[in-house]
């Protein structure tokens, strides 16, 4: 019988004696950092895991709960195909309920320009032999129940599946900390220290860790941690809106996106839903910071970024007057980051909701949350290790034994256990069982970085 999985619980007690030495650091218990964790200490390493807020605060447990391979940038297809081995089977081998369903991912095109892209996106479903298909009307109506609105035709792909975030996350964490890892909530690492172009240790709000191994996995805040050593990473971070409604009647096992709306229906009936790719850019000096990698593609995606000025922006210029913290002091700021959920976006999905399927007419909005969806120029993360870095801005800031597992620009989720698969594997064995050359840093100073499909 699997266990129902709390939506937090305290790993580390305020009492735990704090290590002044590890084998492995990892800052960042989002599900990258609880993936990691988890599989290396399946092979006998145990972990620190590190977090300046708690076990999965922040994105982990904000995503839409996609699992999907469908759509990806063709970097990513052979990562998420392997992932998806592993998803097929993490229920029974965590041994929780992750609310895990196979029911295929949907996307249905409206207008002529979806529809172009979903034809030409099969090339690379193609490419790598997925199992994605075009879909006439009547197939997608095979799909999903009582549709109304026009469809042009849709790309499914069978394989793809969802699960909840607010479980799995903590459930790598719970069985990594059975296996040895630790984890201590509310201490985030500050900075990382270096001698002869190797890892030496971390500084953590509580007292230095000496150790030879990292793994940045910091979400948001990985750019201001890598920076400590002298490496660009450009980074920034948008507001994201999710919704969840009442139960309703059954529409669609599959994940679904069209007609301006992601919906995932859960197996109560509620749909996670969220106003398209909509994201809220709250502005501050730092927005200013890797401008000229951003702008293109900010100037191509306009119409999916609001742009505000509000207390952010207030908060920012306050932390940066003179004096706001003092120079020893070692605490990271926001401690725990609360992003607000656009208002706006609720009764504009449920409209378009009950439009599009007339049988959800008693839909309601019950919860609504917002997440700090941290985002790369490209649309794909960076798995890398810093021994590699070479360009022109970080030439000088090779950190053998630091890897980097960040920039998963909103569809992170379903990418966490291969992610933390891998970052294992790279430590136990020098190096990943995949090719992750396409997710190096060096690309965005180098010339090869490519123009994405979407930065989301």
């Amino acid at each position: 019988m699997t266990t129902t999985y709390p939506l937090h619980a305290p790993f580390s007690p305020a009492d735990a004696p704090f290590p002044d030495q590890a084998d492995v650091v990892i800052a960042g218990a989002g599900i990258m950092g609880c993936a990691a964790a988890y599989y290396l200490a399946r092979r006998g390493v145990k972990a620190v895991v590190l977090d300046k807020s708690r076990i999965a605060g922040q994105q982990s447990t904000r995503a839409w709960g996609f699992v999907r391979q469908q759509g990806r940038e063709a970097a990513e297809v052979p990562l998420m195909m392997a992932g998806m081995r592993i998803w097929e089977q993490l229920e029974r081998e965590l041994n929780f309920d992750l609310e895990w369903r196979q029911g295929g991912c949907l996307y249905v095109a409206d207008n002529d320009e979806d529809w172009a892209s979903f034809q030409q996106w099969m090339d690379v479903a193609k490419q790598y032999g997925l199992d994605t298909r075009v879909l006439d009307r009547a197939q997608i109506d095979q799909h999903v129940r009582g549709m109304h609105g026009k469809a042009l035709g849709g790309l499914y792909t069978a394989t793809d599946g969802q699960a909840e975030p607010r479980r799995v996350a903590a459930a790598f964490a719970a069985r990594a900390v059975e296996a040895g890892a630790r984890f201590f909530e509310g201490c985030g690492v500050v900075a990382i220290e270096r001698g002869a172009g190797s890892v030496t240790g971390v500084v953590t709000e509580r007292g230095t860790i000496r150790t030879r191994q990292v793994i940045c996995a910091a979400g948001a805040s990985s750019w201001r941690l890598l920076k400590t050593l002298g490496i660009t990473l450009p980074q920034q971070a948008v507001r994201g809106t999710c919704m969840r409604t009442n139960p309703l009647p059954a529409v669609t096992a599959s994940t679904f996106w069209g007609h301006g709306l992601g919906i995932r229906q859960r197996a109560n009936g509620a749909i996670n839903l969220a106003d398209d790719m909509q994201v809220d850019v709250d502005m501050t000096f730092g927005h200013f910071r890797a401008l000229k990698w951003f702008l293109p593609e900010l100037w191509a995606q306009r119409e999916k970024f609001s742009f505000h000025l509000n207390g952010e922006f207030v908060r920012d210029l306050r932390d940066r007057l003179p004096g706001a913290v003092s120079g020893g002091e070692r605490v990271l700021h926001p401690r725990d980051p609360n992003p607000q959920p656009n208002r706006a976006h609720a009764p504009k999905a449920l409209q378009k909701l009950r439009a599009l399927f007339p049988a959800l007419k008693d839909a309601q909005v019950v919860e609504s949350w917002a997440g700090l969806i941290d985002v790369l120029p490209d649309g794909i993360p960076v798995l890398d290790e810093a021994s590699s870095f070479s360009s022109s801005s970080s030439s000088s800031s090779k950190a053998a034994g630091l890897l980097v597992a960040t920039g998963f620009c909103g569809h992170g989720f379903a990418m966490g256990p291969i992610v933390g698969h891998l970052m294992a594997e790279w430590i136990c064995d020098g190096q990943p069982s995949l090719d992750l050359s396409e997710f190096r840093l060096q690309r965005f100073f180098d010339g090869t970085m490519k123009r994405p499909r979407s930065m989301l």
